[in-house]
């Protein structure tokens, strides 16, 4: 273990060379940088602008709250904490959490990236998982790979592509998103402001019902957009139509609604906490009774198309987190493990909603139950002893992940 401490300036301009392993970086009050590394070389130099860091291990780093910190390079991964002045960061092999810091620019993100009350962030491409609780002001991205989810931002929030699936709770200011799959959206419309989102599969967005905006929708075919506010109806065999939420007045907000599939825009509040962020197990039996006056036929065809992209979303995930982990040595166990939940439970869902085609509306991971039938008995789960049996075979690359998903799926019907 090496360390050095040495007296610095509160807007001390800070840059930390690559990092071979972790990087732990916190603010405090003092007007001290104090630097900590695993391995056996520290190199801090305070005598130049910038005071510079190098070492060839794991870095930790506590430095005053409003410096300016850029970092080249980190090889794991990255925590960062309590800062006000603006954060730069290079490439990070690994995760990211980040929390209570002003202004971030990241270049680019392998794994999962966790972000609370943060300043205006601007990133190029995210491989993994996003989110985001808490900002002030603009979000740009240039791609996630992964599921998003992001909430109370002061903002505009533009993202090019997102992988997998969106959702979006309480953002004051315009949002232009393009995700693969799903989208699920918590907006209160604002006037002179333009909102343009395109769901790659289903899109459901729930506003207050004295919201005004004007709707531009664009669904999969000419029975998938569903439009549930008083006063307000849809042309029938409407595939690309324009509709007009609340007093129609110069200035009001313009939402461009575009979904591959289903596309749902509702007043209805309840069970909407339900629909809670993209996770282990999310919409697992959730649902609105929201009257719909007709199904469409080839709804269990439908249904039974999605459980498939589902299960290969499922897949793809599975082996990105599997990569990300083997990558990360010493993750690799808790990795899969967190993987493989995450398939078991999508599979679980996706059973639920094919054996209930004939009777539910679905949209995404949400189901609309249009009878009275019987709830659907889930299967008794895998212990743990079971579930760790096969997670071992897998690390150990005794079998395949197709041969570990058939394995946890006949448990599961044992």
């Amino acid at each position: 273990m090496q360390q050095q401490t040495v007296p610095v300036t509160p807007n001390a301009n800070v840059l930390v060379h690559a990092v071979h392993g972790d990087l732990r970086v916190a603010g405090w009050d003092r007007s001290e940088l104090m630097a900590k590394t695993t391995g056996s070389q520290l190199g801090l130099t305070s005598n130049t602008d910038p005071i510079t860091i190098s070492c060839d291990e794991d870095v930790i780093l506590y430095l005053p709250r409003t410096s300016n910190l850029r970092v080249e390079k980190v090889a794991g991964d990255a925590s960062l904490q309590a800062l006000s002045g603006p954060v730069s960061l290079g490439p990070i092999s690994g995760d990211l959490t980040i929390k209570d810091l002003g202004p971030v620019t990241l270049e680019g993100v392998s794994g999962d990236a966790s972000l609370r009350n943060i300043g205006v962030l601007n990133s190029e491409n995210i491989s993994g998982d996003f989110t985001l609780r808490g900002g002030h002001g603009v979000c740009a991205i240039n791609a996630i790979g992964g599921d998003a989810s992001i909430r109370d931002i002061d903002g505009m929030v533009a993202i090019e592509t997102v992988g997998s699936d969106l959702y979006i709770r309480n953002v004051r200011g315009p949002v232009s998103v393009n995700a693969g799959a799903d989208v699920a959206l918590y907006l209160v419309p604002l006037p002179g402001q333009t909102y343009d989102i395109t769901a790659g599969d289903d899109l459901i967005l729930r506003m207050p019902p004295d919201a005004n905006a004007r709707l531009h929708l664009a669904g999969g075919s000419p029975d998938s957009i569903n439009v549930d506010f008083p006063g307000v109806q849809v042309p029938k065999d409407c595939r690309d139509c324009e509709v007009v939420i609340g007093q129609a007045v110069d200035g009001m907000a313009e939402m461009l609604l575009t979904a591959g599939d289903d596309l749902l825009v509702t007043s209805q509040a309840d069970s909407w906490d339900s629909v809670a962020d993209f996770g282990v197990g999310m919409g697992d039996g959730s649902k609105w009774n929201i009257p719909f006056t007709e199904l469409p036929d080839d709804l269990s065809e439908r249904i039974s198309r999605r459980v498939q992209a589902e299960m290969e979303r499922t897949q793809s995930h599975m082996e990105a987190a599997i990569r990300r982990a083997e990558s990360a040595g010493r993750r690799t166990s808790i990795k899969i493990e967190a993987a493989m939940r995450r398939a078991e439970a999508k599979a679980r869902a996706a059973e639920v909603r094919a054996r209930r085609g004939q009777t539910n509306i679905h949209i995404g991971r949400w189901n609309w139950d249009e009878t009275q039938a019987e709830p659907v008995q889930a299967a008794a789960p895998v212990s743990d002893e079971e579930r760790l049996t096969v997670l071992k075979m897998l690390q150990e690359k005794k079998i395949s992940i197709e041969e570990a998903e058939k394995l946890l799926a006949a448990l599961e019907g044992k």
